[in-house]
């Protein structure tokens, strides 16, 4: 693996902002493994230690535990079209393929079902939007070691983009840059097709370490383009609205992964209303769509919530 090095880690804080840099690693190293964060959601339900415990006991005991592992390899492709009005016509019919939540070093096919969904693709841009470890503290190469072949496996025309997560460290970004992956640190970049420019902007964790800078983000140019936010959470919906985001894309919820025969989540680990923890959404002029994700969290389980691979294809509205 690739450890970061002191000239690795420095940029680093200038590009988060060096506030949001200091309150991001003073919580990696003092609060990573407790319960309670500093971000919008306050309680880290994947640090109870109980209730991973209760839960194998209950899955073994019911005969259902090789079922739930099994159902989180169950990958779906979700074809999500969206339609803006604010879409520059060049965009029109413009494809993104959307991975979250990858928990990449306990993945029980150690994500050979995910490249091999992605072969089958086609997309102009790849966003990974957070949570590639399993466990929010401890040893991280292995990580980073499973997430080499999904990230060689992404091929996208106008690049690869991620942002972390509440179970990342601010030290795996040198590595998954030198994979391919380009970072969004409280960041934005321009794609540009035939001559015209949208945004696609990136924050840091808004649900663990708060280190999310919108503004910072997005800037005054988000008011004018087309604007894509990547977010792990959505809990700072109400917030990228009133900025001018356009199309706000995220994970973190698994999407409850166990759940009700109705889809409806037994846990939600998010701060904001249910009618955000799965799908597609508006909130006001904003368009969303929350990833149920593609690993999984606190224990080998998914029932009525398949892992998803989300590919959106943009569409201009007249």
């Amino acid at each position: 693996m690739f450890p970061p090095t002191s000239g690795d880690l420095l940029p680093l804080f200038d590009r988060l902002g060096r506030n949001m840099a200091e309150r991001r690693m003073l919580l990696q190293v003092e609060h990573s493994a407790t319960l309670y964060g500093a971000g919008c959601g306050h309680l880290h339900f994947e640090n109870v230690h109980a209730l991973r415990v209760v839960l194998e006991a209950l899955l073994k005991m019911s005969g259902l535990a090789r079922r739930a592992r099994k159902n989180c390899a169950a990958y779906q492709v979700e074809q999500v079209e969206m339609h803006f009005t604010a879409l520059p016509i060049e965009f029109d019919g413009y494809r993104i393929v959307q991975l979250s939540d990858l928990h990449a070093d306990v993945l029980i096919d150690q994500g050979a079902g995910i490249v091999k969904a992605l072969s089958g693709l086609e997309y102009d841009l790849a966003v990974v939007t957070g949570d590639y470890r399993f466990e929010t503290h401890g040893d991280y190469a292995p990580c980073l070691e499973a997430m080499e072949p999904i990230l060689q496996a992404l091929d996208a025309p106008d690049g690869c983009f991620g942002i972390l997560g509440n179970h990342d460290f601010l030290e795996f970004v040198p590595s998954l840059e030198r994979m391919g992956l380009q970072m969004l640190l409280n960041e934005r970049v321009l794609i540009e097709r035939r001559g015209t420019e949208i945004l696609l902007a990136g924050v840091d964790d808004p649900h663990f370490y708060g280190a999310h800078d919108l503004s910072r983000a997005v800037g005054q140019m988000g008011r004018d383009a087309f604007t894509l936010l990547l977010a792990h959470s959505p809990e700072i919906i109400a917030e990228a609205e009133r900025i001018g985001v356009d199309l706000y894309l995220c994970g973190h919820t698994h999407g409850g992964q166990i759940c009700l025969p109705t889809g409806l989540p037994i846990i939600a680990n998010t701060s904001c209303s249910y009618k955000y923890l799965s799908g597609t959404w508006c909130h006001g002029s904003l368009i969303g769509h929350t990833s149920r994700g593609v690993g999984f969290s606190t224990t080998a389980a998914r029932f009525f919530c398949p892992p998803e691979i989300t590919v959106y294809t943009l569409m201009r509205s007249i």
